[in-house]
């Protein structure tokens, strides 16, 4: 998942060069402790797209179900926004 990673240790003594880097290049960093990844750090544009897909594959499941969904991806993209999804 992510090709850089750091312990917590590591991670404590970087975190402001890890995340403007994270930040930069919108590569992911990978917190372990002990070896194990315990959290991934992306960058906040990587964040917000992870937001907008978990929340339009909720809307098509329930379509899917046929339950009332709400409104569309696009309609509340224009709401948030004030505009059209690009």
């Amino acid at each position: 998942m992510a090709d850089r990673s750091y312990s917590i240790v590591e991670a404590r003594a970087r975190l402001g060069a890890i995340a403007r880097e994270v930040s930069a290049t919108r590569e992911p960093a990978a917190i372990t402790d002990h070896g194990q990844t315990v959290a991934i750090l992306v960058s906040p544009a990587d964040a917000l797209e992870l937001q907008e897909l978990r929340a339009l594959t909720a809307y098509r499941a329930r379509q899917g179900r046929g339950e009332d969904a709400g409104i569309s991806h696009d309609e509340a993209y224009r709401r948030v926004f004030g505009g059209s999804e690009a």
